[in-house]
């Protein structure tokens, strides 16, 4: 981890720091902001389900559109635009009183995260140029993501202390200096080479790709599971502990596991084996520890099973990414990282509304956490299954001409930069 940090470009340094900070933004508000609207905004449940419920949907509008802009016009003021457009948003939380415009804060903050998420994961893919490299570049912005969810859960709880206007304005401040970061360091356009600004018309690749299209409708599946840890884990704190509240110490302590041990996971686990089974042995692991929820009593019991969630979530989030950077046609990498946001914000949304029905039975009984672990076997064996599914094999073929020693000592053609720098004994050699 810190030779990969020490080797790594100055570009790529920018990115991983805008993805710490946006997580650091973020996390400050989402588990706060339903008690914030209630008590502060005297908003009722329903109007705090609906509000709560357009964020995602905007994200989606705005994955699409954020994706197709920075094939278009450069990923840096996309991204910086994003940064923006959600620190407007989170002064407007604070601001704002009446509900419908509370609600139209929430559109705008899922339409600024939807700007930026596959801005930023598209120029990561385009530093990264093989497949482990992808794989690594794609662990490290997972590792930046949970130091900015732990600092959040700490900053809130030991600091800030609590729901209030001064929470908003702090995490306004973070996407306001991402955005002012990314627009002043990230390089123009889309990096050193010019954008290839393909016509509309060429946008048809995204959805005649066989593999891209087959992958993504089993990843729903992956989605709808993994968004119910933040709604089952909270409902079953409510259940068992006398103070829910400290419930929120588990996504902290989650985010301290990722830190610790994602690049080790990637190492022994991730690199050099197939996605697909990557992916299924993650989803058992995110079966099995919202499954074991039914069997905790204590916050440690808790803290356990959302431990052998993020096991899961260290399998499968990096390689989702790893895998559409793989898939996607090399001009249009951010439409393909635009829409597989879009489809992970379908999955999560019905994930949520299923997973609510399912918990209006009772977190006590046996039935909702029996669904999640026959859910985790299923979709499970669906992804394991593609990895005999022949356009997958294909898309996921590596190069006729490999990565080598040798030709990542070449200077980067076409300007592209590279995400690692070239060692100093590497420099020497090609001068003589």
């Amino acid at each position: 981890m810190i030779l990969a940090l020490r080797e790594m470009s100055g570009t790529m340094k920018v990115l991983l720091f805008g993805v710490l900070a946006a997580h650091l933004a973020t996390y400050m508000v989402v588990p706060l902001l339903p008690i914030y609207l209630k008590l502060a905004k005297h908003m009722s449940v329903t109007q705090i389900g609906l509000t709560l419920g357009l964020t995602p949907f905007a994200f989606q509008a705005g994955s699409l559109l954020g994706g197709w802009l920075s094939d278009r016009v450069g990923r840096r003021m996309i991204i910086a635009g994003g940064a923006w457009i959600n620190a407007a948003a989170l002064v407007g939380y604070a601001l704002a009183e009446p509900a419908w415009l509370l609600m139209g804060m929430a559109l705008l903050n899922g339409l600024g995260i939807g700007l930026n998420a596959p801005a930023t994961k598209a120029a990561i893919a385009a530093i990264a140029s093989d497949a482990t490299l992808k794989t690594t570049a794609f662990s490290l912005r997972g590792i930046a993501a949970n130091i900015g969810i732990a600092t959040a859960g700490l900053l809130t709880f030991f600091v800030l202390g609590g729901a209030s206007a001064y929470l908003f304005y702090t995490a306004a401040g973070c996407y306001a200096l991402l955005g002012a970061v990314n627009g002043l360091l990230l390089p123009k356009g889309c990096g050193d080479a010019p954008c290839q600004s393909p016509e509309l018309k060429a946008y048809k690749a995204v959805f005649t790709n066989k593999a891209f299209i087959g992958f993504s409708l089993v990843t729903v599946l992956v989605w709808a599971l993994y968004t119910q840890l933040s709604l089952s884990l909270p409902l079953r704190a409510e259940s068992i502990l006398s103070d829910p509240g400290i419930v929120s110490l588990i996504w902290t302590m989650n985010s301290l596991i990722v830190i610790s041990l994602q690049t080790t996971m990637t190492r022994l686990f991730i690199q050099g084996r197939h996605p697909a089974t990557v992916l299924a042995a993650g989803v058992l692991f995110l079966g099995g520890g919202l499954a074991s929820l039914y069997g905790s009593t204590s916050f440690y019991g808790l803290a356990l099973s959302g431990a052998v969630f993020i096991v899961g979530e260290m399998l499968v989030l990096p390689t989702i990414d790893a895998t559409v950077s793989r898939i996607a046609a090399a001009p249009m990498v951010g439409v393909f990282f635009g829409v597989s946001n879009f489809i992970a914000g379908v999955g999560e949304s019905g994930g949520k509304f299923a997973g609510g029905q399912m918990l209006a039975f009772g977190t006590m009984t046996a039935l909702p956490w029996l669904t999640y672990a026959v859910l985790a076997v299923v979709v499970s064996g669906l992804l394991y299954a593609l990895r005999f599914w022949k356009p997958l094999q294909l898309a996921l073929m590596p190069a006729a001409e490999p990565v080598t020693a040798e030709r990542l000592s070449i200077p980067a053609r076409n300007g592209h930069e590279r995400m690692f720098k070239l060692p100093r004994w590497k420099k020497k050699t090609k001068s003589k």
